[in-house]
């Protein structure tokens, strides 16, 4: 019998049927403790190769705003950033004098574990919510995370807030398809997940003043193989085929 990441066509989350913990299950904190251990490693054994050509695009767009950027720190905040293993491929990617400071906003189990991982670390903060005490970031990085909001223009009004220069999207389930939501299985649970027609989730962000300024595939593996989207139980028209990268900056208006 044959496994699907996704099943269903929903017209919003209010009509899935969801059950388990999903991002919040001792399974997927263990999981991400593993892999930000395993990052750290390899980090430890070769800088270079750790930043590879499937990573985020944060690296490198954090390293042009700081080198145009007249500030003492560049501030990012990553929304679902795990427990930093995007703040660590940052940092050891960007070669320049850049400071940062990173606010992840993240589940609150992922939030304990990843405070006790960067205790030492003052440059890192974590949060279960988006924190209210700050006037501005500098870029807001949202890295497989978006489709799993269930008002997500509505997040994205909330970051406006913030007036980051850049707002960048990386692994969205984005294309020429209708915008959709779907169930996606994961060891038991089963979660509400959005796919989104590309014009659509553009003019969302155009619609508060944000420009497209960078779109690209995002290419990184399904179920342990890199390979597009399975979605062979899906209709053709609902098929996504790649993911992408999308990097939105903000209009002088």
């Amino acid at each position: 019998m044959s496994f699907n990441i996704w099943e269903g066509i929903y017209k919003n989350f209010a009509e899935c049927p969801n059950e388990g913990g999903g991002f919040s299950s001792e399974r997927w904190v263990t999981q991400q403790t593993e892999r930000i251990n395993n990052l750290k490693e390899k980090i430890k054994a070769s800088p270079e190769s750790a930043v590879g050509y499937r990573t985020s695009l944060l690296p490198v767009v954090a390293a042009m705003s700081g080198n145009n950027a007249k500030k003492d720190k560049i501030k990012i905040l990553d929304f679902g950033g795990g427990l930093g293993d995007t703040y660590l491929l940052m940092t050891c990617g960007c070669a320049g004098q850049i400071e940062f400071e990173f606010f992840i906003v993240e589940a609150e189990e992922l939030c304990k574990k990843g405070r006790e991982l960067f205790k030492n670390n003052k440059n890192i903060n974590f949060f279960d919510k988006l924190p209210k005490d700050m006037e501005n970031f500098d870029i807001i990085h949202l890295g497989s995370s978006i489709q799993y909001i269930e008002d997500w223009k509505g997040l994205i009004k909330e970051f406006t807030k913030y007036k980051p220069e850049y707002i960048l999207f990386a692994d969205v389930p984005a294309g020429q398809i209708p915008t959709y939501a779907t169930l996606q299985n994961y060891y038991g649970s089963k979660m509400p997940h959005w796919f989104f027609n590309i014009d659509e989730f553009v003019n969302a962000l155009y619609s508060v003043n944000y420009d497209l300024l960078f779109k690209s595939a995002f290419i990184g593996p399904r179920l342990g193989i890199i390979q597009p989207m399975p979605q062979d139980n899906f209709p053709q028209e609902y098929r996504l085929g790649e993911t992408c990268n999308l990097l939105f900056v903000r209009r002088c208006i």
